[in-house]
């Protein structure tokens, strides 16, 4: 597992750290208030009333003059230690965000772990995909089922030209005889046929009867490609579930390794830093 190079399998915990950094930061500060008392000079006060000379002010040492670099050096050091733990601290927390787990996975894959790849939502199968599966002849007797359906269906329609013709047919048998008009400009429509009811009707139950039969086989096979739609999107569910659940298990296993593995992680000290954490050390 990649990581940041602060951290490493030893070093300091994020407790550890934190402790090491709260102390040394106590040290620089009580470092610094002695560089804060240097006083390069006396002051001495002269009481005019009686003209007594009193020493109110003394000069520091040379030896805190002398050891004045060596301090600033300490101060700095604990300073780079503190921010390097705090920067550290930060690291490993860094770690365990979502997005540095994303990253990790990211790599894996790119390493060849397909088991990690997201599997693609599956798109449900379509009745023209199903369709299309279908022999030639299949085909053809599909549309010609559909053709023939349509056809009849309009006809015989209560609006169809036959179920018209019907009606205005038994309406002429009832009135065979129509005049419009009046006086001389009468006229007078008679109607005559040389078909009978039984035959219009004969003719018309018997288209009814036929287009039933036809849409019933149609229906069948409609109905057929239907359920072979429903059968291969059970199966595509089923197949889905089961790549997903695959595929969660695999997230999941890799993130509890991950996660030990970070937890493992701890603030390494570099070298440069090593003598300023001793002196921390130290005092603790």
């Amino acid at each position: 597992m990649k990581h940041n190079n602060m951290l490493g399998k030893d070093g300091l915990t994020v407790t550890s750290a934190n402790h090491v950094a709260n102390i040394a930061k106590e040290m620089y500060e009580a470092a610094e208030s002695r560089l804060k008392t240097l006083k390069l000079y006396s002051r001495d006060y002269l009481l005019a009333v009686n003209g007594n000379t009193y020493r109110v002010e003394n000069e520091s040492g040379k030896p805190e003059l002398q050891e004045l670099p060596a301090v600033l050096k300490e101060v700095g050091e604990l300073k780079s230690l503190i921010a390097f733990l705090r920067e550290g601290i930060k690291a490993k927390e860094a770690m365990s965000l979502e997005t540095a787990f994303e990253t990790y996975i990211d790599g894996l894959i790119a390493e060849g772990r397909s088991d990690l790849v997201k599997p693609a939502v599956r798109k449900e199968v379509t009745f023209e995909e199903e369709f299309d599966k279908l022999t030639a002849e299949q085909k053809a007797r599909y549309y010609a089922l559909e053709a023939k359906c349509a056809t009849l269906g309009t006809f015989i329609h209560p609006e169809g030209v036959f179920a018209e013709a019907r009606k205005a047919f038994f309406e002429h048998q009832q009135n065979p005889v129509r005049v419009d008009g009046r006086g001389q400009e009468a006229e007078v429509n008679t109607f005559t046929s040389s078909f009978t009811a039984e035959e219009v009707d004969g003719a018309f139950f018997g288209l009814q009867k036929e287009y039933r039969s036809c849409q019933a086989e149609f229906n069948k096979l409609k109905a057929e490609i239907d359920a072979k739609v429903a059968e291969a999107n059970k199966i595509c569910v089923a197949e889905s579930m089961t790549v997903m659940r695959l595929w969660t298990e695999a997230r999941k296993a890799e993130r509890l390794k991950y996660d030990e593995a970070v937890k493992a992680l701890k603030i390494a000290i570099p070298q440069n830093l090593k003598g300023a954490y001793e002196k921390v050390k130290a005092v603790l």
